[in-house]
């Protein structure tokens, strides 16, 4: 047995160290470089370091195919990741207690996927989605319409946080406000979705389970009054 929890610590600590995993060691890096110099650095760099997080975003997921490195770590760390540097610029962007909003509800949506579909969370949980949730997840996200939703969903906060440094101006221009606002609107829709379908499948199995007797003595009741015809 010792030996097998060798084998077992070692192949863990494999998995931690995969390629695609020590992109999102760098990914936290970048963005922990970020927050450090957001109350004394240049915007533009502060800007620099959350974008930089945000197009490796894609990296580990590529490194993770062409390298066949998937696993539930790494799906688990890569949303984590996520979540963690938006909950930074949303705590930047916005006054308390705003800011932690954000961040609350895309923990709870984690909770809710991976609770529910794991690594394959992208499809597993989206099964029987009403047409604007679905056509947002279509095909991981790879759609225009997925990637609006992303584009949003990242770099809204880091927006509102320049627009209260830097004058208006091309980086600023309304198109692009309204084309990050508009996308993280549509990530807020499949954001409450996700939530409100999983709570409604929680509060199912426990009404499947709390039956009241008398709902269990009629369904025997019934069960031996159809087998009594099936006899006669």
């Amino acid at each position: 047995s010792n030996a097998r929890a060798g084998v077992d610590m070692w192949t863990r600590r494999r998995i931690a160290v995969l390629w695609p995993n020590l992109v999102c060691y760098l990914r936290l890096l970048l963005m922990l470089a970020a927050f450090s110099q957001a109350s004394v650095g240049d915007p533009l760099v502060v800007a620099a370091f959350y974008s930089a997080n945000v197009l490796l975003d894609g990296f580990d997921g590529y490194l993770a195919r062409k390298w066949d490195q998937a696993s539930e770590f790494g799906s688990m760390m890569d949303v984590l990741v996520d979540n963690i540097g938006r909950g930074m610029m949303w705590s930047l962007a916005l006054p308390a207690p705003w800011s932690v909003a954000p961040f609350f509800l895309e923990m709870l949506v984690f909770l809710c996927t991976h609770k529910e579909g794991g690594a394959a969370w992208k499809s597993g949980c989206f099964v029987g989605a009403p047409p604007l949730v679905a056509a947002i997840m279509r095909n991981g996200f790879r759609t225009p319409l997925g990637a609006l939703t992303v584009a949003g969903l990242h770099f809204s906060p880091v927006w509102l946080w320049l627009c209260q440094r830097l004058s208006p101006g091309a980086l600023l221009a309304v198109p692009v406000a309204a084309a990050l606002l508009v996308g993280r609107f549509l990530g807020l829709c499949a954001e409450l979705w996700i939530v409100g379908r999983y709570f409604g499948q929680v509060l199912d199995r426990d009404a499947a389970r709390r039956r009241t007797p008398s709902d269990s003595e009629g369904n025997r009741l019934e069960s031996t009054t159809n087998s009594a015809k099936k006899q006669t």
